[in-house]
């Protein structure tokens, strides 16, 4: 059997490991897989550009991702289980002889109990159907 050693140069990745070398020792972690991690619960954010269902709901946990509490995390989870219940909903844009631009907003002045926040949103209809 021929095997063949790789050696680490003084900083490189192996089987999803960090590995870091310094005169002080060497440094083992999983940064980059924390952060993909990160990243992929995120993701959520793209999602609700076509699951206009969960829009509302991920922006507003979405305003706890740095300190998240149970109650956030809790939300995220039952967000996650709704959408793999209703993984083929999506946007439709149905046949229209409608050609108006409609454009809808509202706003509250410092509505939010959590921190005294306004809160707005808008929604934009284009030939009969929904966009943003």
């Amino acid at each position: 059997m021929n095997l063949k050693l790789k050696i680490l140069e003084s900083e490189d990745i192996f089987l999803g490991m960090e590995i870091a070398r310094s005169h002080e020792g060497i440094s083992i972690s999983q940064r980059k897989y924390a952060l993909d991690l990160r990243k992929k619960t995120g993701k959520l954010i793209y999602l609700s550009h076509t699951r206009l269902d969960i829009a509302f709901a991920v922006s507003l946990v979405s305003q706890y991702m740095h300190d998240p509490h149970q109650g956030h995390l809790d939300a995220v989870y039952k967000i996650l289980r709704y959408l793999k219940q209703s993984a083929g909903k999506g946007l439709f844009f149905k046949k229209t002889r409608d050609r108006t631009v409609q454009v809808f907003t509202d706003a509250d002045w410092a509505g939010s109990i959590d921190d005294r926040k306004s809160t707005s949103g808008y929604c934009t209809i284009v030939w009969g159907n929904l966009v943003t």
